[in-house]
């Protein structure tokens, strides 16, 4: 009896299978829209709409578990789906990976783009706070990012080499353009520009994959809109003289 009942406690899918750890998991990513996902553009097709589905799944299992702790069947129990319908858009682990990386990417630079547009070109201090402003309510929303690419610095995968050479070489060396912009002119603090990048990337990411310790120790919700605004402050602050 006693194992009969416990059975009956355990949370199923809709096929009655147990729901494995990835479906379980509590933490979801908010990913921005691309550009073609806005109002008044044509309604995805049902092919668009899985591998949106699977790619926010990938992004979510990845930052939880790891590349070596996420299996593609894992992330079609995440999104909803059948595994073969997964295997069918995507063809291995490392594709789905890759895929998802560079569609979490894309979107992250759609962004960093429009705020962009939006303020003086040759104002580094304009350039700087857009990119600081953008970068912290981006990882507020998709913390995963943060946990995903520290995962694999530390690991010193291959796939950290693909990361820089495909997708943030070009990006990071056109912040610290901009730094050394700010320092010839007085406005940024002195120091390595490469070194500041990374402090920025600290003080804006990594409240975001230790959230609960954060809330544990402070009682304070690192996610609540005041909190994310007193992060992008304190980056400033540092940053600016």
């Amino acid at each position: 009896m006693p194992a009969t009942v416990k059975t009956s406690l355990v949370k199923k899918n809709a096929r009655g299978r147990r729901k494995s750890h990835a479906a379980r998991l509590e933490t979801r990513s908010e990913l921005p829209p691309r550009n073609e996902d806005v109002p008044g553009k044509r309604r995805k097709a049902r092919g668009e709409d899985v591998r949106d589905r699977v790619l926010q799944s990938a992004i979510e299992c990845f930052g939880a578990f790891g590349f070596a702790g996420t299996s593609t069947r894992a992330v079609a129990d995440r999104a909803g789906l059948s595994h073969p319908l997964v295997l069918y858009h995507f063809k291995s682990k490392e594709q789905l990976w890759r895929n998802s990386m560079e569609d979490l990417l894309d979107r992250y630079r759609s962004e960093l783009v429009a705020r962009r547009a939006k303020v003086d070109a040759d104002d580094p201090v304009a350039g700087l706070r857009a990119f600081i402003e953008n970068f912290v309510e981006f990882s507020a929303r998709v913390p995963q990012l943060h946990r995903i690419m520290t995962q694999q610095s530390t690991q010193g995968s291959d796939r950290i080499h693909w990361l820089i050479d495909s997708q943030l070489r070009e990006s990071v060396q056109e912040i610290c353009k901009l730094i050394r912009k700010g320092q010839k002119n007085g406005s940024v603090r002195k120091g390595d520009p490469a070194r500041l990048y990374y402090a920025v990337i600290g003080l804006g990411g990594t409240l975001f994959s230790v959230s609960a310790e954060f809330q544990l120790l402070t009682d304070r919700d690192v996610f609540a809109d005041r909190e994310v605004r007193k992060t992008i402050e304190q980056i400033l602050e540092f940053l600016f003289v």
